[in-house]
């Protein structure tokens, strides 16, 4: 035995291995010389029957999934072929274990595994001999057909109450994004699940006082094999139990009752353009309207340059407007000038056009802050998370110092929600509290939720999971099929009819409402008012004006009918007097 175990030293170190040797006894003391080896590998000889019976009390109290093992038999005594057909599971292999065992002198390979701790399973896997090497390996598919067969198992299971990812039907099956995964997959390995207990949230593990609550508590003191609810992967969450591979991804966000405060979108009409757009459309109005000016005084015309002026300016706005022009100039210098505003105003009206009708039928939420900076400086909402949840962990645990700001705002703790339905509707009933949660929740209970709410995207995102129980052998079974589901669209298949069928998530147009185009209304209004005031100015004028021109022919028919005649100078320049007074408010 010492030479032999020599001779196969001596080879591993010529091909790279190093090795050490020690007896069955010391098998927990390996652990000292490959603490800093990801995967180790273990060769165990067996030659006689009291081997069997140590290494079977080694094993007793070792993690037989934590190395790769190659067991070769080489004991030839009487009495139960313990190679070929051990009894129950003699050395406490578990399913997830790796082990290949060769007995005697045959040249088969076989992989030993356990599904349940009464039973040792056995496949043959190839033929190994000295010449060939490893031959005749088993396929692929039929090792996965084998390997995926649990043949029946039955694994304790653990249910959070008032879940909606996992409801239990009127036929008392499980229901629900993760119950129907589960139910997938149940048929896929073959296994069924015993719901040993019902808690009423997720729980968390307090590494302070090193203690668990709620489904994982059940977990961590073996209770339970699976947790079935809606659990967000957090590293601390990791040090007591495992996670499955992502079934849902989704953003964190601030949800808040929407705000009933009537607002007119004022800017809408300005935000169509860019500022620069605004100071170029601006600058032409102003610099053509200064080059209409010197084209038209160097044809010759006689008005005056604040007269151009301003019906250059009248003209040009017109023309932005899409109004033609009362008549259309002769000149050559005039019509290019023109042609090229009519041009300009046909496009720039095109896009002002395009942009508004976006921005009256866009559905623009209007929040107090729109950020977790915001919020903190707004300091006037209050705070809330799940109770005993991965966010309340979060703001429990968590050194950040925005974290740190946020848990300043939380409510009490004896306040805080437990299920999601209850969360939302303290949302709908205080107005000045907001909910940090994942949009997939908020859409588990959308039907549900009294209120309109608002949410206010954080940056941050979770990856909700199924969980199992700490090194739990059917962890990596359970992602290869998960991962199966999402290669073949089955988990994307599952997922969508589920949430397709409780949700819209398809956004529809909306009207534009009156307060929209208030604005528009409100212009109209004072120009109609403005309009009626100026034609009151006028009519008044126009009364004081005619009653002073009455006066002034009554009293010309006092001066005539008294007899007294002015001299023919006086009666002359009397009479142009009165000419022109008579005529002024003519041509007015």
């Amino acid at each position: 035995m010492t030479t032999m175990i020599f001779k196969w030293t001596r080879a591993l170190s010529r091909e790279g291995f190093t090795t050490t040797n020690f007896y069955f006894s010391d098998m927990h003391k390996s652990t000292y010389y490959v603490k800093r080896i990801a995967r180790p590998h273990y060769i165990a000889i067996i030659s006689n029957y009291s081997d069997i019976n140590e290494f079977s009390l080694a094993t007793s109290t070792f993690d037989m999934s934590y190395g790769a093992w190659l067991v070769i038999f080489i004991y030839n005594g009487y009495g139960s072929d313990y190679c070929h057909n051990p009894p129950g599971n003699i050395f406490h292999l578990k399913y997830n274990t790796e082990m290949l065992v060769r007995c005697g002198k045959e040249n088969i390979l076989r992989e030993w595994y356990s599904i349940n701790s009464n039973r040792t399973e056995i496949i043959d896997i190839a033929k190994w001999n000295l010449k060939d090497g490893i031959t005749d390996k088993i396929s692929n598919s039929h090792y996965g057909e084998i390997k995926s067969n649990l043949q029946g198992l039955t694994i304790k299971a653990v249910v959070v109450k008032d879940n909606k990812f996992v409801t239990i039907n009127k036929d008392g099956q499980l229901d629900g994004v993760v119950g129907k995964i589960m139910r997938e997959l149940c048929s896929s390995l073959n296994f069924t699940f015993d719901i040993v207990s019902e808690v009423p949230n997720n729980g968390i593990w307090n590494p302070k006082f090193n203690n668990c609550s709620g489904a994982i508590d059940e977990l961590c003191s073996k209770r339970a094999d699976i947790a079935f609810s809606d659990f967000t992967m957090t590293s601390l969450r990791l040090n007591v139990i495992d996670f499955t591979i992502p079934l849902l991804v989704s953003k964190n966000c601030l949800f808040i009752k929407k705000p009933k405060r009537f607002f007119i979108k004022w800017s809408s009409y300005f935000l169509t353009f860019s500022l620069t757009l605004w100071i170029a459309v601006f600058g032409i109005i102003i610099v053509t309207t200064i080059l209409l000016v010197f084209i038209k005084k160097q044809n010759g015309t006689d008005r005056c340059f604040v007269n151009l002026l301003s019906d250059n300016f009248l003209e040009i706005w017109g023309i932005i407007c899409q109004q033609g022009l009362a008549d259309f100039p002769d000149n050559s210098s005039l019509r290019i000038v023109y042609f090229s505003l009519f041009i300009l105003a046909v496009v720039l009206l095109a896009a002002y056009s395009a942009a508004l009708i976006s921005f009256l039928t866009s559905n623009m939420q209007i929040v107090p802050f729109r950020t977790l900076e915001d919020f903190i400086d707004d300091g006037t909402y209050q705070l809330a998370v799940y109770y005993a949840s991965s966010d309340y962990e979060l703001f429990a645990t968590s050194k950040d110092p925005m974290i740190q700001e946020l848990k300043k705002l939380m409510i009490d703790e004896n306040k805080l929600p437990e299920t999601t339905i209850e969360a939302f509707r303290m949302v709908c009933t205080n107005k000045k509290l907001a909910m940090y949660t994942s949009i997939v929740r908020k859409e588990a209970v959308n039907s549900q939720i009294p209120c309109s709410v608002v949410a206010i995207p954080t940056g941050r995102i979770e990856n909700l999971a199924i969980v199992l129980s700490k090194h739990n052998p059917f962890t990596d079974i359970i992602n290869f099929n998960l991962q199966k589901f999402i290669n073949n669209g089955m988990m994307y298949r599952l997922k969508d009819k589920i949430f397709n069928k409780n949700f819209n998530f398809v956004s529809q147009p909306q009207p534009v409402r009156i307060n929209s185009i208030l604005l528009l209304i409100m212009f109209i209004i004072i120009g109609v008012v403005l309009g009626v005031l100026i034609l009151i100015l006028e009519k008044c004028i126009f009364a004081y004006n005619s009653k002073k021109s009455l006066m002034v022919d009554h009293h010309i028919s006092l001066i005539k009918s008294s007899g007294f005649y002015l001299q023919k100078k006086n009666n002359v320049q009397f009479s142009r007097y009165y000419f022109n007074r008579k005529i002024a408010p003519v041509r007015y």
